[in-house]
């Protein structure tokens, strides 16, 4: 450097330099938490409850996410359509609200009433996904998405393995205190959101509000997926978390059932708290080594593939083991490919995706991978209640995920030839 030459002022972190985006992050903070701590407890409460066991575990998991599935063609279209600041408060207070129930029936003991809460309230957060994911679009630039995915998920990461390591502890004296505490978390979350802009998508007023945009799903969420189909770039970050998630259902089912076996925590609530904190520290890292890659010059697509394969990998290891120490291991090891196929599949979704379609592709995503991870769960417990043997549940989950890759890969290079001799055909360009 020349001599009396100023050394540049260094860039400020993406969190300073966006302040809307540092609000929609310190909303995830606090509510993350919270359903953390709270999702301990009542996984805890559906083993030793009354009306408790294996299945009714598979059910309070499947409650918390099959609504993803159900509510995702409406909840991308409402994403597209309406102001998606208004969408995140309105689904916070209505989530803060049905906690505070959960809250009252675990009190009681009812593993069924907080079973039907549990869905009803991620019905409502349902909703709140697509929008989630839209919302970067409006708080940072797109050559900052990258970045923006890997600080959410390291921050969903850290949360997580907070959430469950304080939930863990919590839940030793009973649900009530970490669903109150959840309940608080919604609270503070609309704060934050509150000094959030409006954010309509690009081209797409909201006209006719919540009614025109119900009406429209059908035709809407068509729309998004024949967009997807011609363009197999986006078609693979589409659908690249549906095998890994098909894998991970059977998996985290056996995670439980294995922590309130061994309990070599101390207990099954401590036990469970661990390994879950050390797989949520995992899926931290695992997106900053995925995108240190891709910024090395690593394809996207190659990158998210090798994570996939790791987390296969992972499971096949954690379904054998029950070493406390391996298993610590291996949880770390399935988390940093969970975590990076995650956050490297969302930001092509974000980044190849126009923002008129980018709700609702997130919610093709959400209800893909969501019905996958329910029905290996639901199956899992199924077979293990059976069998007899818990790894048989990580095994189905894993053959289903390595079937689902598979078929994946299939489809990509069937639509891949197609696009192609369509393109060679004389005439193609004028049409």
């Amino acid at each position: 450097m020349p001599a009396g030459a100023r050394r540049p002022e260094p860039r400020p972190g993406l969190l300073r330099r966006r302040p809307h985006f540092r609000r929609v992050w310190l909303s995830e903070i606090v509510s993350l938490l919270g359903d953390w701590m709270s999702f301990v407890a009542v996984s805890l409460l559906a083993l030793g409850g009354e009306g408790g066991g294996v299945l009714a575990l598979a059910l309070v998991m499947v409650g918390h996410h099959l609504p993803i599935a159900l509510f995702a063609p409406v909840a991308g279209v409402l994403a597209d359509r309406l102001d998606r600041r208004s969408l995140l408060i309105a689904t916070s207070a209505i989530q803060g609200a049905l906690t505070v129930a959960m809250l009252v029936a675990a009190v009681l003991g009812s593993v069924p009433a907080v079973q039907v809460l549990v869905f009803a309230r991620a019905s409502v957060g349902a909703l709140r996904l697509p929008a989630q994911s839209a919302v970067l679009r409006h708080v940072v630039e797109e050559d900052e998405l990258l970045e923006a995915n890997a600080i959410v998920s390291a921050t969903w990461s850290v949360m997580f393995a907070v959430g469950m390591a304080v939930g863990g502890l919590i839940a030793a004296f009973g649900p009530a205190a970490a669903l109150a505490l959840d309940a608080a978390s919604f609270g503070l979350s609309v704060v934050f959101l509150w000094g959030l802009p409006r954010m309509v998508a690009e081209g797409r007023p909201a006209e006719g509000g919540t009614v025109a945009a119900l009406a429209s799903v059908r035709g809407d969420m068509a729309l998004a997926w024949k967009h997807a189909w011609e363009r197999p770039p986006l078609l693979d970050a589409v659908l690249a978390k549906t095998p890994v998630h098909l894998a991970n259902g059977g998996a985290l089912l056996l995670l439980n059932v294995i922590a309130a076996q061994l309990a070599f925590a101390g207990t099954g609530a401590l036990t469970l708290g661990v390994l879950q904190c050390v797989r949520g520290a995992g899926t931290g890292v695992g997106p900053l080594l995925g995108v240190a890659l891709v910024r090395r010059g690593l394809r996207g697509e190659v990158a998210a593939t090798g994570a996939a394969w790791v987390t296969f990998a992972s499971i096949a290891a954690f379904s054998l083991t029950r070493h406390p120490a391996a298993l610590l291991g291996v949880a770390l090891v399935w988390g940093l490919g969970s975590g990076a196929n995650w956050v490297l599949s969302s930001a092509e979704i974000q980044r190849l995706s126009p923002d008129r379609f980018v709700g609702r592709l997130s919610a093709i995503d959400n209800l893909i991978l969501t019905v996958g991870l329910c029905a290996t769960s639901i199956g899992g417990a199924v077979l293990v209640e059976r069998v007899g043997v818990p790894a048989a549940a990580g095994w189905l989950g894993l053959g289903a995920g390595v079937v689902a890759w598979t078929g994946v890969r299939w489809v990509l290079r069937r639509r891949a030839a197609a696009l192609q001799a369509l393109s060679l055909r004389p005439g193609a360009e004028r049409r």
